[in-house]
């Protein structure tokens, strides 16, 4: 969905809906965004680039059109940091997002000009959860590739077998180490013979849509991930902390001097 202001007159004609002077944009650059729970608010988008582990923005940009998809806000906003600041470009590898950037074409864009690694959330693109043709004992597996089991219980992933391209699964331990295998309930009609509990050999073409390289069930996967959160925090000093999530000028010049002035005042803050 995307929308734009109304439009208005700056003129002061007697007439101005039949006089000569042209329709401008009453706040250029607002939009209508897209919310969690169908939710659609009128208002400026801002892009913000920051380091997780420091918690620090060097960067908070004005989107042009706050209808903008925010896969689409990324690369220009790093291009542009670039521009401004190069110094910063050699001492970055990775770049954390998430699924909005989910896209392999934008992937092999950052590493082909700026040779940085382009790491998201998985997004599934409507995918189901597949319910028909597992395993024995398995009840469903999910977009996201984790597997659960007749009991209720998600599969541990393991890794990979490369040779006959096989995800690999094995039942998870209580908390005395013991494989919950051993006295479900399901043990006979699952893995009544499993001493250590219920090994899943998965084919890739079930989950066609997961990089068999870089599988978001992966425990490295997860970890590098945990980083990306931070940028809600920054998120949240810019706008909650430091300022006013209401805006008190229209017009996209006027939300960058906004910005600007947070962001001013972040760094002050920071050398004080």
């Amino acid at each position: 969905m995307s929308l734009i202001s109304k439009l208005t007159k700056n003129c002061r004609c007697p007439d101005p809906v039949n006089c000569q002077h042209p329709y401008i944009l009453a706040d250029d650059g607002a939009g209508t965004i897209v919310k969690a729970g169908n939710k659609y608010i009128q208002g400026h988008k801002a892009s913000i680039l920051g380091f997780p582990a420091q918690g620090i923005p060097p960067d908070a940009a004005a989107v042009a059109d706050a209808a903008t998809f925010d896969g689409a806000t990324l690369y220009p906003h790093v291009e542009s940091l670039f521009a401004h600041f190069p110094e910063i470009e050699d001492n970055i590898d990775r770049i954390l997002y998430d699924s909005a950037c989910d896209d392999q074409k934008l992937k092999v864009r950052f590493m082909n000009d700026f040779g940085i690694e382009l790491k998201t959330s998985l997004n599934p693109r409507r995918r189901k959860t597949v319910t028909q043709g597992l395993p024995l004992g398995m009840a469903r597996l999910t977009p996201y590739g984790n597997m659960i089991c007749n009991a209720g219980i998600q599969m541990d992933y393991k890794g990979i077998r490369y040779s006959s391209e096989k995800f690999i699964y094995l039942a998870p331990c209580d908390e005395n180490g013991i494989a919950v295998c051993k006295n479900c309930e399901h043990k006979l009609q699952c893995c009544p013979d499993a001493e250590k509990g219920r090994i899943i050999n998965l084919s890739f073409s079930q989950l066609p849509h997961i990089d068999k390289n870089d599988p978001p069930m992966a425990k490295r996967f997860k970890a590098i991930m945990t980083r990306r959160p931070s940028i809600e925090r920054m998120i949240k000093r810019l706008k909650c902390d430091l300022s006013d999530d209401r805006l008190k000028k229209r017009s996209n010049r006027s939300f960058q001097a906004y910005l600007d002035k947070t962001m001013i005042a972040f760094h002050i803050l920071l050398r004080s």
